[in-house]
This record gives structure tokens, C-alpha cells and sequence, in this order.
């Protein structure tokens, strides 16, 4: 059985699951490689899932940790921009579990089958402690279109892709634990569970002129301040235009979902911003990937580095900012 055989086989066991690439080395070597292409940038990016802060088994599968450890990397690419080419897998997890490893791969190759992306290699280690799943991704874009945080600049409009506080809202639903969980509750569990990152919309905003963007993972009000800070402008943001998730709403009422929209995170929708003169075919662009809300704008009505939110054009202050890592 796997849990009785050694690293390499079960090494083995992963490499069988994902196909080779054919113009490099993958799983099996010392390092992979592949060519670099001809007038592009490569785009990295890292995170690590740590059980018991990031995830629960008891609430989520094996499976779906696998590809929510692809998509949150995923998500940072589609706020730059960029098109995902391959990632490196590590696991750490105790010798008695490690039989979820390759379950964890079969839900982390599903999303890696749909998006293009390519794993090439890992590591595995045996840890007394909680499961850690690490996703280093690498991928390309053009740099004359390359979206970044620091871009935004005053007249631009706020905007959004899709509708949020589903997932925070998934998160609350488990968290609550009184019996058997709602059947409407099942949009919000599969958005907490397996979110999709909005990488054809991230390629559509660098394609059509925008040049500041930024995943939407630690919530709504946190993702507005790092843009505000990155770009050195004011940003206001006006809570009422916020799109909100209905079924968050039919499930927890629209206070409660306005706020963990504001503040939940996990939604990995885009945040961006862009000039007006490019909104109309921008919006019509962005009907095959979730749609865009413009939320406000970018003003020098507001200290630069600072959001203020509004709600029926008066100021209000918001009790939580986000998640934070400490």
C-alpha cells in the first residue's frame, strides 16, 4: 500500500499523474527547466497553506486543498497579468497521513489541467507537525503590459471583477457548525473551497489598457490600502456599490455578507483601476469573466495612501481591515 512504501515511490506515484513537459526537464531530475521566451517576463510567485491556519481537513478534502493551493498562485498571477506556465509542489506531513499526498495532487492537477499550468517537480518531507503545502508557480507577460500595484493614478476609476464575500461566507457557514449545513449554502462552499482565479480576466484588463490591478484575498478594504500605498494616491470606495455574492445574502442577510465582502478575503477577484474613457469596452471585454463593478475612484479629495469608504456619500469607518498574516 502507499503508506508503506518510500519517498521515491511514492515520488514516483506523483510524477506519474502529471505528463512531462516536452520542451524540458520536470519531476525526476535535480531542477526543471524550460526555455525562455523571446521578449517576455517571468512572472514568480509563492504561498503556503499551513493546516489548522489556513485550512482544516475535517472541513475541507484533500482534493480541494490541492487545487486551492494552485489557485491562490494562480490568483496573483491574474493580477499581473500573466499567463501560468510551471510550478513546483512541496508537502510536509506526518508519516501516518501521508497517503493524502496523492490525493492532495489529484485536486491540485485538475486545476493545473484547466489553466495550462505545468507541474514540474517538488519535494516531500516528513513532518511531526501540521500538513504544509507550498505552490512556487512561475509564469510570463508582456512587459509593456504588466499590471502592477503601483500604477493607479488620480481620475481613475475603481473597479472589481465578479461579485464578493462569497468564500468569507463559505469560511462562516463551516465555522458556525449547528447541524447540517444549508443547501444554499452550497455556492459558498464551493467558492471557499475552490476558487477560481480570474486569469483570462487579468489578460483582458493588461490587454485593453489597464496597468494597476491586485488579487482580492485578504478582503476588499485590505487589497484598496496596499494599492493606495503601492500607487501614493487616495482612493474612494463607496460600500453600497460593492457586488456581493447572492447567495451570501440569501444565507446571512446583507449586512453581514456587505462586511465580510469588505473584509473576508478569499474572494481572488481583481481589483483594479482604470480610466474612464476605457470602462465601456473594458466592461463589454469582461462579460466572459465575471464583469466588472466600478466602486469609486481615485481622488486627491483623499490622503494619498489612504482608502475612505463611504456609505450614501457620508465617511464611515470600518472595524475590521482584512486578514493578516501576524
Amino acid at each position: 500500500m502507499t503508506e508503506q512504501r518510500g519517498e521515491f515511490e511514492l515520488i514516483a506515484e506523483l510524477a506519474a499523474l502529471f505528463e512531462p513537459p516536452d520542451d524540458g526537464l520536470g519531476i525526476g531530475d535535480d531542477a526543471a527547466t524550460w526555455p525562455a521566451t523571446g521578449g517576455t517576463v517571468q512572472v514568480a510567485t509563492t504561498d503556503t497553506l499551513v493546516e489548522g491556519i489556513h485550512f482544516r481537513l475535517d472541513w475541507t478534502s484533500p482534493a480541494d486543498l490541492g487545487w486551492k493551493a494552485l489557485a491562490v498562485n494562480l490568483s496573483d498571477l491574474a493580477a499581473m497579468g500573466a499567463t501560468p506556465g510551471r510550478a513546483l509542489v512541496s508537502i510536509a506531513v506526518d508519516a501516518a497521513r501521508r497517503g493524502l499526498v496523492l490525493d492532495v495532487a489529484r485536486g491540485l492537477r485538475s486545476l493545473a489541467e484547466q489553466t495550462g499550468t505545468r507541474v514540474v517537480g517538488g519535494d516531500t518531507v516528513r513532518s511531526p507537525g501540521p500538513l504544509v503545502i507550498n505552490v512556487a508557480l512561475v509564469g510570463e507577460a508582456d512587459p509593456a503590459r504588466l499590471l502592477r500595484r503601483d500604477a493607479a493614478r488620480p481620475g481613475d476609476l475603481v473597479a472589481v471583477t465578479g461579485r464578493l464575500g462569497a468564500a468569507a461566507a463559505g469560511l462562516a457557514v463551516l465555522s458556525a457548525g449547528q447541524g447540517p449545513l444549508d443547501p444554499g449554502a452550497a455556492p459558498l462552499l464551493a467558492a471557499h473551497h475552490r476558487p477560481s482565479p480570474r486569469l483570462v480576466a487579468g489578460q483582458l484588463l493588461a490587454a485593453h489598457g489597464v496597468r494597476c490591478a491586485i488579487d482580492i484575498s485578504d478582503g476588499l478594504a485590505s487589497e484598496a490600502s496596499h494599492l493606495a500605498r503601492a500607487s501614493r494616491v487616495g482612493i474612494e470606495i463607496d460600500v453600497g456599490r460593492v457586488p456581493l455574492a447572492p447567495a451570501a445574502v440569501r444565507l446571512l442577510g446583507e449586512r453581514r455578507s456587505r462586511e465580510l465582502a469588505l473584509t473576508g478575503g478569499e474572494d481572488y477577484e481583481l481589483l483594479f483601476t482604470v480610466e474612464e474613457r476605457l470602462v465601456d469596452e473594458l466592461t463589454r471585454a469582461l462579460e466572459i469573466d465575471g464583469g466588472l463593478t466600478i466602486l469609486g475612484e481615485v481622488t486627491d479629495r483623499v490622503a494619498a495612501g489612504t482608502v475612505r469608504f463611504v456609505d450614501a456619500g457620508q465617511p464611515i469607518e470600518l472595524t475590521e481591515k482584512g486578514y493578516v498574516a501576524f
